[in-house]
């Protein structure tokens, strides 16, 4: 029987560790890219435990304690990811498929940061020149830092040479790269929580095996009209709102591609130490990510996984 003391006992580490992970991601910046996605998962696992109103409880307390003991910057910072893990579990117990509670998550935060920006800004424009300032700053700053460790200058010559066009391309497909980024931290947290907690898999996703995942069929005609879009002539507004659908749908294409991977890993058992090296190299080398995403979108008619005739009668299947 669960005491209030055990209520309180994990109340508190779980607040702990959200935002343990959220100072030491934000001060070590190496540290960062492995902790930063975690911060929601104490969140997630306390809802799990003690339902959601705790998990909703502990959002509100950490987003507090940051803002007062951090300051604005950092309270801003946190409140993002809080807000991704009270998304999840809103959309979450529902019935949905993963994508539906997935790409939910990160259309609304989409939508958030969007508005956020509206108001902090009074346009969109002005709110479009300061992300430029902001990132014509940060590239600044890291060719600094590649110059003084001993990067060759030929090569951060040529990069302070293309930095605005570098610049002017992330403005034009951010929308595409945030929502990608919340599909990603929404994943890795739904992953370890289906790790943890096996047995209430169903109240997560109704995907039974995630590597058995696949995108719906229609994205397909998305991903066509979006392809299509990019090669309109004039209409620029249109291009960019094509070449960000085009990125968005690409995503899920991703994820179906490292689903077949996760697959064939499983079922021929390859060793650990190969999974990562092959992991890393995807994450890491543009052309691995590339045949990975052409991996989930050939998928559609190659079947690389014999899905379809699983989902066959005995007599289709004959």
């Amino acid at each position: 029987m669960t005491t209030w003391l055990d209520v309180v006992k994990g109340f508190a580490l779980a607040l702990a560790s959200t935002l343990l992970f959220f100072l030491f991601g934000a001060a070590i910046p190496v540290a960062g890219f492995l902790l930063l996605p975690l911060v929601p998962q104490p969140v997630l696992a306390l809802a799990v435990r003690q339902g959601k109103r705790a998990g909703l409880a502990l959002s509100a307390v950490a987003v507090a304690l940051v803002f007062i003991l951090g300051g604005r910057e950092l309270g801003l910072g946190y409140t993002q990811l809080a807000l991704t893990a009270v998304l999840v579990l809103a959309l979450s117990g529902r019935g949905w498929p993963i994508e539906w509670v997935v790409a939910g998550t990160a259309a609304v935060m989409l939508a958030i940061l969007a508005g956020a920006l509206y108001l902090a800004f009074g346009s969109i424009s002005v709110a479009h020149e300061a992300m430029r300032t902001t990132l014509n700053e940060n590239l600044a700053a890291a060719l600094e830092l590649y110059e003084k460790i001993g990067l060759s200058s030929q090569g951060v010559e040529i990069l302070r040479e293309r930095a605005p066009a570098i610049v002017d391309m992330v403005l034009r497909v951010m929308p595409a790269l945030t929502f990608g980024a919340v599909v990603a931290l929404v994943l890795i947290n739904l992953f370890f929580l289906l790790r943890r907690f096996p047995e209430r898999r169903s109240y997560w996703t109704v995907t039974s095996d995630l590597r058995e995942w696949r995108a719906p069929e229609l994205l397909v005609w998305c991903f066509i009209a979006a392809g299509f879009g990019l090669f309109l002539p004039g209409w620029a507004p249109v291009k960019v709102l094509a070449l960000n659908l085009f990125l968005i749908v690409a995503v899920f294409y991703f994820f179906q591609g490292l689903s077949i991977i996760a697959y064939y890993f499983h079922h021929k058992h390859v060793p650990f130490f190969l999974r990562s090296l092959a992991y890393a190299l995807i994450v890491f080398e543009q052309v691995f990510t590339l045949l990975v995403v052409g991996l989930g979108l050939f998928d559609l008619w190659s079947d690389f996984r014999g899905l379809k005739k699983k989902d066959l009668t005995p007599s289709q299947a004959a």
